[in-house]
């Protein structure tokens, strides 16, 4: 009898949180991804050869029907490497970072890299067993770049001693909406 009256609570307390976990429903976000700042860091990297700093970006995300990122079978229309008319597509990359320069005014400017920029791709974060079905995504992304101050100062030679950074961001998901753009805290190089 008591293995019995226990199996019944086993059960009720079991079919409860199942109720309440039915309750509760998926977040509703946008189906264009929002992102914002989480964090930067830095790190000096001192060899042999020479000197430079790494960089790691990280950013939050929100998607409300989770297509975000691209694989290496995502190299057909629109994401291809060339657009229709044989110029660079944009859209072959997921993740657009353009490096912010301190100038001796205190301003920041965009540094002009040309055809080097810190574009790039990251891949599919849909869960798997998401399968086709839309479902919203949050969490992280963190991009790694290195910054060699010789570099910069070839690049934009009337820089200060300690160079200031900071690094503009946006990401596109696979139907091409274009996130907000979020600005980096600054940090140095030396």
């Amino acid at each position: 009898m008591l293995i019995l009256r226990t199996l019944c609570y086993v059960a009720l307390v079991v079919c409860f949180g199942l109720g309440i976990a039915s309750c509760v429903s998926p977040p509703d976000y946008p189906d264009t991804p929002e992102i914002s700042f989480k964090k930067i860091e830095t790190a000096r990297i001192v060899k042999q050869t020479g000197s430079y700093d790494t960089v790691s970006v990280t950013i939050s995300f929100k998607d409300g029907d989770g297509d975000l990122g691209l694989d290496d079978s995502d190299t057909g229309f629109p994401y291809s490497r060339l657009d229709q008319s044989g110029k660079l597509n944009k859209y072959y990359n997921n993740y657009f970072m353009t490096m912010q320069v301190q100038e001796s005014s205190g301003n920041y400017v965009d540094l002009p890299l040309g055809t080097l920029d810190y574009n790039s791709r990251y891949p599919r974060l849909s869960p798997e067993a998401q399968g086709s079905r839309k479902t919203p995504l949050r969490g992280d992304l963190t991009f790694g770049l290195t910054i060699t101050q010789g570099t910069l100062r070839v690049i934009k030679p009337d820089l200060p001693a300690q160079i200031m950074v900071r690094f503009k961001v946006r990401i596109v998901d696979r139907a091409l909406h274009e996130s907000n753009e979020i600005i980096t805290d600054p940090i140095a190089t030396r």
